[in-house]
């Protein structure tokens, strides 16, 4: 590697690793300083944070993630065991903070490089780098305990693997994407979806473009076998093999749910508002003592018969609510759970719409344009993902995985705008 890719990765990795670790230490950098105070302390946690320390406990005391001694799903199988990993020698979360923040510092190394590597253009690799490192919402979850830190590095490291495999024509790369792909799946089961689509658009090359070979098929069976501890767990402590998540129907449910707009309220009442579904099964889980799997059944048969109600009886309504949320994923607006937003929500949509123009600019160019094949591919990721929490009850959480390849695709964008306005502004000059 020359010099000069050394020094800017040097100088990324310290700037993304300073401020994160000061966002962490410093409660006035910290924007969930009020909401949710960082505490280092894994016995009193909160929210999401107290789910992944219970399973994570349960882990270190059955073997699997539990609640209550039974095996519990709750939005993805690997991530409690991280949390578990620091739990076996300390209630000190500050090691798992650590962890992730490596992660995410890492993440902003391969942004570069993967930049690099697509553009051949050292400035959109210096930039999209350094706009990762300086990205503050992304700081958001590195002291947290929620898996979209080390879920954005695994996802942005398949990545890499996958262009280093387009670039070289190399299947073996391809099948290491697609390990790397199960691997982020173990982290969120909407991942298992997204594959689908992904394995599609590999055979394709493979077939009718003559890209790959046709052992492509095999990165489906590489794909399950990264599985398999998750699905023999299951069927082990449940009797059933179990795919995804107990979450995900559940999110789908209030997603879709017309009344309220596909919006999740955070109040008591909300949990037994007896005209919502979600309400009148909280209700039935505490009356018939029903188990976790039992009440992902119920939420899965009520949320496929509310989609098919939805579409028939209001599909005006139906596609509104859908783009609501996707509007909720990618600037966390309109705002929920609490109504009226704060400037940093409103400034933090703003800088994430600019960039989101910028990368379908970007996209336009590379994808359709120049039908760079590897373009298309993450052109694929960002459009199926955000049409797979179209129909969930969404946040921008769950976009920030997606941000290393908007920034990387919105700096391309961006100078190539720059470029367009400079040429113009020379020709002027010149005339």
């Amino acid at each position: 590697m020359k010099f000069s890719h050394g020094k800017y990765i040097l100088l990324i990795f310290l700037i993304a690793f300073s401020l994160r670790t000061i966002y962490m230490l410093v409660p006035e950098f910290n924007y969930n300083s009020k909401s949710v105070p960082v505490n280092f302390n894994a016995r009193t946690q909160s929210s999401d944070d107290r789910t992944y320390v219970v399973l994570a406990y349960g882990i270190l005391s059955k073997g699997y993630p539990s609640k209550g001694g039974y095996f519990s799903m709750y939005a993805g199988f690997l991530y409690p065991y991280i949390v578990s990993a620091n739990l076996l020698f300390s209630n000190n979360l500050i090691y798992l903070f650590f962890f992730q923040i490596i992660l995410d510092t890492l993440t902003a190394v391969l942004i570069y490089l993967s930049a690099w590597k697509i553009f051949g253009n050292q400035k959109i690799a210096i930039l999209s780098g350094f706009l990762y490192a300086l990205y503050y919402p992304g700081f958001l979850y590195t002291s947290r305990i929620l898996s979209e830190s080390v879920f954005t590095f695994l996802l942005v490291l398949s990545l890499y693997t996958a262009l280093k495999g387009f670039r070289e024509k190399n299947i073996n790369y391809i099948f290491l994407f697609s390990g790397l792909l199960s691997v982020c799946a173990l982290m969120k089961a909407m991942m298992l979806y997204l594959f689908l689509i992904i394995f599609l658009y590999l055979l394709y090359l493979a077939f009718f473009r003559k890209v790959f070979t046709k052992s492509i098929v095999f990165t489906a069976l590489i794909f399950l076998l990264v599985q398999t501890p998750y699905y023999f767990t299951s069927y082990a402590t449940t009797g059933n093999i179990v795919v995804g998540s107990t979450n995900g129907w559940l999110m789908i449910l209030n997603g879709t749910y017309l009344p309220t707009m596909g919006n999740e309220l955070k109040d008591k009442d909300f949990f037994y508002y007896r005209d919502h579904p979600v309400g009148k099964m909280y209700i039935l889980e505490d009356d018939l003592d029903l188990t976790e799997f039992q009440m992902d059944s119920a939420f899965k048969s009520l949320a496929k018969e509310q989609l098919v109600r939805n579409i028939q009886t209001d599909p005006l309504k139906s596609a509104y609510v859908m783009m609501l949320q996707v509007s909720r994923f990618w600037l966390h607006m309109p705002y929920f759970i609490r109504f009226n937003p704060g400037p940093g929500t409103i400034i933090n949509a703003v800088v994430n719409l600019v960039l989101l123009m910028f990368m379908l600019f970007a996209f336009y160019l590379k994808a359709i344009k120049e039908k760079d094949l590897y373009s298309i591919l993450c052109m694929i990721i960002i459009f199926s993902y955000t049409a797979l929490h179209s129909i969930v009850f969404s946040s921008i959480r769950y976009s920030a995985p997606l941000m290393p390849v908007v920034i990387i695709f919105a700096t391309y964008g961006i100078h190539s705008v720059y470029n367009r306005l400079f040429s113009k502004k020379g020709k002027h000059i010149t005339a």
